[in-house]
C-alpha cells in the first residue's frame, strides 16, 4: 500500500509515525518536579568564594560556537555565496541597515560592539531553548542548612501560583525522601539534581554585568564626543544666567536624565532576565504536565520572544549611543537624521 503513494507523502507519513511514537512513549516517561532557581547553581568551586556556575558553562559554550562559526565563515567567503553565506550577509546588512536609520554617523563604528552583543544575547537565549538543558545535571548531597528553612518555603509554595518552590524547599524535600527512602528528581535518596546547563540571560548576574557594560560604552562615546561638556547634560548650570527660577528647572531636569541614565542598567538587566527566565519557567512546567506535546507552540513562542529580546537590547544600545552623541542645546546634526 505504502508503494502506491508518492516520496513525499511516504516521506510525511514517516514523520508522522515518528512524532506520534515519540508522544505515545512520553506519556508513559515519569517526570520530576520542576526545579525552578532565581540564582545560577555552582557546578564546582575555581576557589571557595568563586564558584563556576551552569550559565558561565553555557557562556563559555556559546562563546566558543560564535568564534568556530565567524571563523569558518571567514574562511569560506565566496564571490558567488552559498545558501548560508547568503543567511549570514542578510542578517548582518539587515541589522547594519537598522543601525544607519538610527545614526548614520556612528553606525559604522559601534557596528562591530553592538552587533557582537545582537549576536551573542541571540544565541545565548536560543541556546536555552535546546531540550534537555534543565533535565541534564549532576546529583548533589542534600544540605543539611536547608532544614531551618522548610516550614517558610512550604508558606512560599502554598501562596506561589504555580506551588513551585525555592532550591532551599527542593534540597528540603529530598532530605525528607531520603528519612522515607524516597528519591529526588531521579538522584538517590538525600541527593538533588543541579542542572549541568542554563541559559546566561536567565542569570541575573550575566544581565546586570552587560547592562553594565553597555552603560559604560554609552558613556565613553558621550564623552569622547562631546568631552567634559557631557557632564552639562546632567549637572546644567548655564541656566542660573537667566535667573534662579529657570536655573533650578534646568538643574532639576538634568537630575532627572542622569537617574534615567543610571536606570538603564537596571531595564536592561530586568528586562531580559524576565523574560528569558520566564519563558524557561513556562516551558518547564509545559514538559512536566505534557511531555513533548504542550511544549511545541510555546517553543515557537520562545524563539521569537529570545530574537525580539536580543534585537531589543541592541537596538536601545543605539539608541542611547546616538542621544549620548548629540550636544546639549540640540544641535542635532547627523544624529537627528
Amino acid at each position: 500500500m505504502l508503494r502506491s503513494l508518492s516520496p513525499g507523502t511516504r516521506k510525511w507519513l514517516i514523520v508522522g509515525g515518528v512524532v506520534l511514537l515519540v508522544m505515545i512513549v512520553s506519556g508513559f516517561i515519569p517526570m520530576s518536579h520542576p526545579h525552578v532557581e532565581i540564582k545560577a547553581e555552582p557546578i564546582f568551586h575555581i576557589t571557595d568564594t568563586i564558584p563556576f556556575t551552569n550559565s558561565l558553562l553555557v557562556t563559555v559554550l556559546v562563546d566558543l560556537f560564535l568564534i568556530v562559526l565567524a571563523f569558518v565563515i571567514g574562511r569560506n567567503l565566496k564571490l558567488v555565496p552559498g545558501a548560508f553565506q547568503n543567511i549570514v550577509e542578510i542578517a548582518i546588512d539587515g541589522l547594519y541597515k537598522l543601525f544607519q536609520g538610527v545614526n548614520r554617523e556612528y553606525a559604522p563604528r559601534v557596528f562591530p560592539v553592538v552587533a557582537t552583543i545582537f549576536f551573542y544575547l541571540l544565541f545565548s537565549n536560543w541556546f536555552g531553548l535546546i531540550p534537555g538543558f534543565g533535565a541534564i545535571g549532576k546529583c548533589v548531597p542534600v544540605s543539611h542548612e536547608t532544614e531551618t528553612h522548610a516550614s517558610l518555603d512550604a508558606r512560599l509554595a502554598s501562596t506561589s501560583p504555580l506551588g513551585l518552590l525555592p532550591q532551599s524547599a527542593t534540597l528540603a524535600a529530598a532530605e525528607e525522601g531520603a528519612e522515607e527512602g524516597h528519591s529526588s528528581g531521579g538522584c538517590p535518596a538525600g541527593y538533588a539534581m543541579v542542572p549541568l546547563l542554563r541559559s546566561p540571560s536567565a542569570d541575573l548576574n550575566f544581565t546586570f554585568a552587560l547592562a553594565l557594560l553597555v552603560f559604560v560604552y554609552i558613556e565613553y562615546w558621550g564623552f569622547s564626543t562631546l568631552g567634559v561638556g557631557y557632564i552639562t547634560k546632567f549637572f546644567n548650570t548655564h541656566g542660573f544666567k537667566k535667573g534662579v527660577l529657570p536655573g533650578l528647572m534646568d538643574l532639576a531636569v538634568g537630575l532627572l536624565e542622569f537617574i534615567s541614565e543610571l536606570a538603564r542598567i537596571i531595564a536592561f538587566s530586568f528586562r531580559l532576565f524576565g523574560n528569558i527566565f520566564a519563558g524557561e519557567v513556562l516551558l518547564l512546567v509545559m514538559a512536566f504536565l505534557v511531555p513533548v506535546v504542550l511544549p511545541m507552540p510555546f517553543y515557537g513562542f520562545e524563539i521569537f520572544v529570545g530574537f525580539i529580546q536580543a534585537f531589543v537590547f541592541a537596538m536601545l544600545t543605539m539608541a542611547f549611543i546616538a542621544i549620548a552623541v548629540i550636544p546639549h542645546g540640540g544641535e542635532h546634526g547627523e544624529a537627528a537624521h
